[in-house]
């Protein structure tokens, strides 16, 4: 499984738009033993200005629940996803598309989590104004034998009466591997709102030992008691709300408008009925 974001470093205002990376999200790369795998990421300059492109190649990790990473230089990575094209120049709205080679029998075994980095290097004359961009795609790959991938649901937090137009709540959940192993996933939740069903969640990336966040939001017409819970694997965490949602909001203060009145009226009757003739 792999993923790609973009990362921007040292951005000023006036080149925010200076470099550009495609595609944002790769997904589902992996390598068996041994396996060879060619890609390519398309790079743009958007600006009205010449850029002379530098490619990197980097090793990343997670460095706290909040999801922060930290990048550095790994031969081992740097020569298992290797670039085609290490500097080349793009003109104004010009795009290049550089190839890699992701080689199984180089990269590390297991996930294995890496970089690939477009750097703009400043003309020398307007080095004193300008500040160098970096845009990348990230890649989670699983290389050979897939390592272990477990997680646990930790904490669901859900307020016990929901009115509005959709049910919240909030899930944490925790790679359980070691700290420092070399595992990372994408967790996927199911979270379930019995009697009206469940749907799964795509969870952040998770390295190991940390433990992540997911905001849970869903619309729709829920009324009454409603067990939510989340689950990953066997982990699992439940709460009993009570939820007025959707078009519930106002029918049923239509519904209790309704019977009041039917009371009400049931009761004049029978004050009417009971009252002392002349």
């Amino acid at each position: 499984m792999a993923v790609a974001a973009i990362v921007v470093a040292d951005v000023t205002p006036l080149l925010a738009n200076s470099l550009q990376i495609q595609p944002t999200i790769y997904r589902d790369i992996s390598l068996a033993k041994g396996e060879k795998k060619k890609g390519f990421v398309d790079v743009a300059n958007p600006s009205a200005e010449k850029q002379v492109v530098i490619m990197s190649v980097q090793g990343f990790r997670q460095i706290d629940d909040s999801g922060s990473l930290t990048f550095f230089d790994d031969k081992q990575i740097a020569e298992g996803l290797l670039l085609d094209l290490e500097e080349f120049e793009l003109g104004p709205r010009e795009a290049a598309r550089v190839y890699f080679l992701l080689d199984g029998t180089k990269l590390p075994s297991g996930d294995v989590f890496a970089g690939v980095f477009a750097s703009n290097k400043p003309s020398e004359v307007a080095a004193g104004s300008q500040q160098a961009v970096r845009v990348g795609t990230l890649f989670v790959i699983s290389n050979g034998t897939p390592a272990s991938h477990e997680a646990d649901v930790t904490r669901l937090q859900v307020s016990p009466v929901q009115f509005g137009d959709r049910i919240s709540a909030t899930i944490d959940v925790k790679n359980t591997a070691g700290e420092g192993a070399s595992t990372g996933f994408f967790p996927e939740v199911a979270v379930a709102t019995k009697p009206y069903g469940e749907k799964t969640v795509d969870g952040p990336l998770l390295f190991a030992g940390r433990t992540r966040t997911i905001d849970y939001s869903v619309p729709g017409n829920y009324f009454g008691p409603i067990l939510v819970s989340a689950k990953v694997g066997s982990s699992e965490k439940s709460s009993l709300i009570f939820a007025i949602t959707g078009y519930w909001r106002w029918l049923s203060f239509v519904l209790l408008a309704t019977v009041i009145l039917a009371v009400l009226i049931r009761q004049l009757r029978t004050l009417r009925n009971t009252a002392p003739k002349d």
